[in-house]
């Protein structure tokens, strides 16, 4: 089994799970959501650049690849807000998702990855004031701004690397968006032609630099935590000025 493969299995349970039950906590709005994350930590995998044999951070330039667009979103508290409040003055990694994913190389697969991201970027003193994570819905419908706040909540504790769960007013106003990030979707329909809820896509991240340049883009087959956190250590020092403490969450 390659190592993407064991990394999807880890991702699967833990990000069904997880969404179900903040999908259930959407609707009854009650309690935090600490246990189904607890056991998802638990099953990320660790990320040791040394085993993965990547060359050392700043020893590599990442090219500007295109810059990332604005757009009007919406935050975890319902208000209005610019794409760029997410992609400027912090070294960003960028994922568009949506809760109800059951793709285990899609949505699971990002989260998983996140998770481990933020757990060693947490503890590493180059990253922990200059890396921020975003999760950017494609689902407009149902990743309403009360999912989005579940979600936020449960992964922003205290002194730790922002996490910022955005969605959208209507899919009208995310269509621009994905369509200059190149992140192309469709939506599965009954044969009545009725949406059926899955969103077909292609996992991308994102990595942009403090000046809102996209600096590399993962798929699921290049995607692990080791490959982010080394590309980010890198801008990292190419931006030593680079600062989340303003980041919106």
């Amino acid at each position: 089994m390659t190592g993407g493969a064991r990394q999807t299995e880890c991702a699967r349970a833990p990000f069904a799970a997880f969404v179900g039950l903040a999908l259930v906590l959407a609707a009854l709005w009650t309690a935090p959501l600490a246990a189904p994350l607890r056991a998802a930590e638990t099953r990320a995998q660790p990320a040791k650049a040394e085993a993965a044999n990547l060359p050392r951070p700043g020893a590599y330039v990442l090219q500007r690849i295109q810059r990332a667009p604005e757009a009007q979103l919406l935050d975890a508290e319902g208000r209005a807000t610019q794409l760029s409040a997410y992609t400027r003055g912090a070294v960003t990694a960028l994922a568009f998702f949506y809760a109800q994913c059951a793709d285990p190389a899609g949505c699971p697969l990002a989260w998983s990855t996140f998770e481990t991201v933020a757990r060693d970027a947490n503890d590493d003193p180059l990253l922990k004031s200059r890396l921020r994570l975003v999760f950017a819905s494609l689902d407009p419908e149902h990743d309403t701004p009360n999912v989005m706040r579940l979600l936020q909540s449960s992964e922003n504790e205290a002194d730790r690397v922002p996490w910022a769960f955005v969605t959208s007013r209507s899919l009208s106003d995310l269509s621009p968006l994905i369509a200059q990030m190149g992140q192309d979707i469709a939506f599965e329909a009954d044969q009545t032609g009725r949406r059926s809820g899955a969103i077909n896509h292609m996992l991308k991240i994102f990595l942009i630099d403090p000046d809102g340049w996209v600096r590399e883009i993962y798929s699921a087959a290049f995607l692990t935590p080791e490959n982010l956190l080394n590309d980010a250590r890198t801008l990292a020092m190419e931006f030593p000025e680079a600062n989340n403490a303003g980041a919106a969450r």
